[in-house]
């Protein structure tokens, strides 16, 4: 016969050894960061998700640096050089930064043309109500004497002139 083994069960007071976890933040994804720069970038959401979060609140209370930050923030994203707050790179930034490119370029020259069909509507709209105060002011009694500058007071200078 064999001697028995004594069993040992374990007591109220051990804890079973469990696998440790590892958390592991995932990492930012170009395009979502790009266009989180490109609307939201002056209120410091870009830097916030990022994991900058102290730098996303400051950039919301100075507006964006009064826009100068929010144009260097969105050039960096756009390029990819910005990393998040580990260091690592935005996913899939070299795939996406020509596409990039041409967002901003699109954007660019839509914008330039908007504003400058935008510029010639209001000189025409002020030089067409100009043009036309002219002749409304002209049916006015008295108004062409006002804009010639024959009215009373200059009337009474050069009778006291004399």
């Amino acid at each position: 016969m064999q001697p028995e083994k004594p069993t040992t069960e374990p007591t109220s007071l051990e804890v079973p050894a469990q696998p440790t976890v590892k958390k592991v933040r995932r990492q930012r994804h170009f395009l979502a960061a790009f266009f989180i720069s490109f609307m939201w970038g002056g209120f410091g959401v870009d830097r916030m998700y990022m994991g900058y979060w102290g730098l996303g609140i400051l950039k919301l209370l100075t507006l964006g640096g009064l826009g100068i930050w929010t144009i260097i923030d969105f050039a960096f994203i756009s390029t990819g050089f910005m990393k998040d707050k580990q260091g690592r790179e935005m996913l899939q930034a070299a795939e996406y930064k020509k596409f990039a490119g041409k967002t901003v370029l699109i954007f660019a020259i839509s914008l330039g043309v908007f504003l400058l069909v935008n510029g010639l509507l209001l000189i025409w709209t002020v030089s067409s109500l100009f043009s036309s105060s002219s002749d409304i002011l002209n049916q006015v009694p008295g108004a062409s004497q006002l804009l010639n500058g024959n009215n009373e007071q200059s009337q009474i200078n050069s009778l006291l002139s004399q």
